[in-house]
């Protein structure tokens, strides 16, 4: 009897397995744009470079979902004074929530999670383990006649410094455009 029982618990959970497999989703996706430093940064950078890996994770009709993104962003050091600051760059791994709604043929999206930034700021002798937090919204919409999807975001970055001099948190906006494979 408790072979039965488990050979129809089997049998069950092979059948379902494949519905499981086509209600989730994951997807690797790809982006690039331009990074503006806000606050005190933006008193000795300019706007960079900014890019973008991300796994997102999730059923793909789901209002709710998940992506793990690996961030870069480079501000170019300004003149000051006749002296010319150093380039920054900054390198983040987070973990995101997002909240899609669906408006028709797009999806509008906010988007938010915590992450570590490691940083080494111009001079520094060694690179910092900083942690922070980012918050944004998005737009994702299908590309006609492929499996791919497109997204354009915007995110408020504020990574909270452990070591305060020059800056005790640095604040950037990356605006984004990407694939979604």
């Amino acid at each position: 009897m408790k072979h039965s029982a488990m050979a129809i618990a089997a049998i069950i959970g092979i059948c379902l397995a494949p519905s499981a497999r086509a209600q989730s989703s994951l997807h690797l996706g790809l982006a690039g744009g331009a990074a503006i430093p806000v606050g005190k940064l933006d008193s000795n950078y300019s706007a960079g470079a900014a890019g973008l890996a991300t796994l997102s994770l999730g059923p793909r009709e789901s209002p709710l979902g998940m992506r793990i993104d690996y961030a870069y962003a480079g501000f170019n050091g300004k003149t000051i004074a006749g002296d010319r600051v150093a380039d920054i760059h900054i390198n983040s791994l987070s973990a995101n929530l997002v909240v899609a709604f669906r408006v028709g043929y797009v999806k509008p999206y906010l988007i938010g999670g915590a992450g570590w930034y490691p940083l080494r700021l111009p001079g520094a002798a060694k690179r910092e383990n900083d942690f922070g937090a980012n918050g944004g919204a998005g737009v994702a919409f299908p590309l006609p006649y492929t499996s791919i999807g497109a997204f354009i975001e915007a995110r408020y970055h504020d990574v909270n410094r452990s070591e305060k001099v020059p800056y005790t948190s640095i604040h950037y906006i990356p605006m984004t455009l990407g694939l979604m494979f």
